[in-house]
C-alpha cells in the first residue's frame, strides 16, 4: 500500500507518522519521494531514522542485529542518505531525541522547499502556455472555466506543501538559531510596570531585539525580528522580567518580500 506525506526527510514530525503506520500494522517498506509504500505486519515494530553520510557504509545484516533495514533514501542537497530501521525488541524501543539533527534538517528543509516552488513556478509557466494555446483554439467558456480552475489547484498545489515546509523550517531555524538569509517579521514587544530596560542579553535567543521607547510610568516597547510565535515570546520574557510586570505583543504587520525563499 502507497501513501502520501509530506514531510522533511529523517525529521521527528515523519519518525512519528511512521510509527503511527506501524501500530496500525503498516511496516514501512520503501519511499519515493513524498510516497511511501508499507507491507502489513502482524508484529509491533518501532522505527527509527538516521542520518549517514556517503563515506560510511550502510550495509546492515539482519542475521546479525535486532534492527531491520526497512528503507533508504539518498538526499541531494544536502549529499546524506537518511537509514530507516526497525525493531520488534521492546527493551530497544524508545523515543529518540534528535535535537542533534536539527541543522541538517534545516538544511534539508529549506532544500525540500525550494524544490517546491520551483515546481510551482514551471507548472505557472507551461500553464500560462496552455492557456493561450487554449485561448487560441476558441474553446467553449465552460471547458476553459473548468481548465483554469484546475490548473489554479494544479499549479497552487506545490506551493500550499511548501508553506507546510516553510513552518517546519522556521521551527528549526528557531532551535538551531540559524537565521542566515532568512526573513524574520517584526513583533512588538511592550513590558508594563519596568522599573528598568529590559537585559535583551538574556533573551537573545529569541531574535534581534531593538529599544524603541519608554514613557514615565514604567512602558517600555521594544521590537523584536523574530520567528517565534507571540505565545513563546511571552513565556520566554516572563520568567526574566518577573510576574509583577505585564507583557503585551502586538503582532507584526509588514509583509515578506515577493519572491523570499
Amino acid at each position: 500500500m502507497w501513501r502520501y506525506q509530506m514531510a522533511v526527510k529523517g525529521s521527528e514530525q515523519e519518525l512519528r507518522w511512521l510509527n503511527q503506520q506501524a501500530q496500525r500494522g503498516q511496516l514501512l517498506r520503501r519511499i519515493r519521494g513524498n510516497w511511501y509504500q508499507f507491507q502489513k505486519t502482524a508484529t509491533q515494530y518501532q522505527v527509527f531514522s538516521e542520518y549517514v553520510g556517503g563515506d560510511v557504509a550502510t550495509e546492515i545484516d539482519d542475521q546479525h542485529t535486532p534492527f531491520k533495514l526497512l528503507a533508504r533514501l539518498q538526499l541531494t542537497k544536502p549529499a546524506v542518505q537518511v537509514i530507516y530501521t526497525g525493531t520488534a525488541q521492546t527493551d530497544l524501543q524508545g523515543t529518540r531525541v534528535d535535537r542533534q539533527d536539527a541543522p541538517l534538517q534545516l538544511k534539508i528543509a529549506l532544500a525540500q522547499r525550494g524544490h517546491l516552488l520551483n515546481v510551482m513556478n514551471i507548472r505557472l509557466v507551461v500553464g500560462l502556455i496552455l492557456a493561450v494555446i487554449v485561448i487560441s483554439l476558441n474553446v467553449s467558456d465552460n471547458v476553459a472555466s473548468w481548465g483554469m480552475f484546475a490548473w489554479l489547484l494544479f499549479t497552487f498545489y506545490p506551493a500550499w506543501q511548501a508553506s507546510r515546509v516553510h513552518k517546519q523550517a522556521n521551527a528549526l531555524r528557531v532551535i538551531t538559531q540559524q537565521y542566515d538569509d532568512a526573513w524574520r517579521p517584526t513583533m512588538h514587544v511592550f513590558l508594563k510596570n519596568m522599573p528598568t530596560e529590559l537585559d535583551t542579553e538574556k533573551v537573545a535567543g529569541l531574535g534581534v531585539w531593538a529599544y524603541v521607547g519608554q514613557d514615565h510610568h514604567g512602558m517600555y516597547w521594544y521590537d523584536l525580528k523574530t520567528l517565534a510565535s507571540a505565545a513563546e515570546i511571552k513565556q520566554s520574557l516572563q520568567p526574566v522580567v518577573g510576574d509583577s510586570v505585564s507583557v503585551s505583543i502586538v503582532s507584526w504587520l509588514g509583509l515578506a518580500p515577493i519572491g523570499f525563499v
